[in-house]
């Protein structure tokens, strides 16, 4: 926002000259619109504050209707990416999971799944993810929208990243990604660490078609490949 503030100052300290004049500023990006007005230059003393406050007045009038921007990606290790924004209606449809606040860490966590399902719903809006297949391996799809366990750790990293930018998260922060290799292939997911006891948590999207409730396990059983639980999840848990 400062930066358009100054571009519209800039614009508007070129033009300010005469009693009467009529000024013409372009908001560039997503809008392309053209303003005409009409004003009087006021004396010295207040020219600063006239151009202040129209700037903010554009600001204002056509600012972006978006509350979040978000970065995703799909199709098998990230082979597409694409930067959507959700509306202030969007947005707040999935931080409301997190309302009211969390008295304990697992209740958060149960959170985190209902957000997390909730925003590749919306994300699913914006993009072909919302076909996506739960335990997808192939690497040729029928049809794109498909996330391998790169693309969904990924994108639920950034998911969890910006629920805590915002203040979501109480009893959580965000860490690296978890990784494990056994059986038949690697494997990443999102992790998550448990602020008051250190433990580590996976949320793993993978297993479930877009926009039902990830996995959530401790990263250490997650690690053991003998417990294998996330390969019986059901959908219903």
């Amino acid at each position: 926002l400062l930066g358009r503030a100054r571009q519209y100052s800039q614009r508007l300290r070129g033009r300010l000259a005469g009693q009467h004049l009529t000024l013409v500023y372009t908001v560039s990006g997503d809008f392309f619109v053209d303003i005409n007005h009409t004003v009087r230059t006021p004396s010295k003393p207040h020219r600063l504050v006239q151009q202040v406050l129209l700037a903010l007045c554009a600001l204002a009038l056509f600012a972006p209707a978006w509350a979040q921007k978000v970065n995703v990606c799909y199709d098998f290790n990230c082979k597409t990416r694409q930067v959507i924004h959700l509306t202030p209606a969007e947005w707040r449809s999935v931080v409301d999971w997190f309302q009211p606040a969390a008295p304990d860490a697992a209740v958060e966590r149960q959170q985190i799944r209902q957000a997390i399902g909730w925003m590749e719903e919306v994300v699913g809006r914006y993009t072909p993810t919302h076909r996506d297949k739960g335990l997808n391996l192939e690497k040729r799809p029928e049809f794109p929208g498909q996330l391998d366990c790169i693309d969904e750790s990924l994108n639920t990293t950034g998911y969890l990243i910006a629920f805590q930018q915002h203040g979501h998260l109480h009893w959580h922060r965000v860490v690296g990604r978890a990784y494990r290799r056994g059986g038949f292939d690697a494997h990443w997911a999102a992790q998550i660490e448990e602020v008051p006891s250190g433990e580590r948590f996976v949320i793993d999207s993978w297993f479930q078609d877009n926009g039902m409730l990830p996995f959530v396990e401790a990263s250490t059983e997650w690690q053991d490949m003998r417990h294998a639980r996330a390969l019986f999840f059901q959908p219903a848990d």
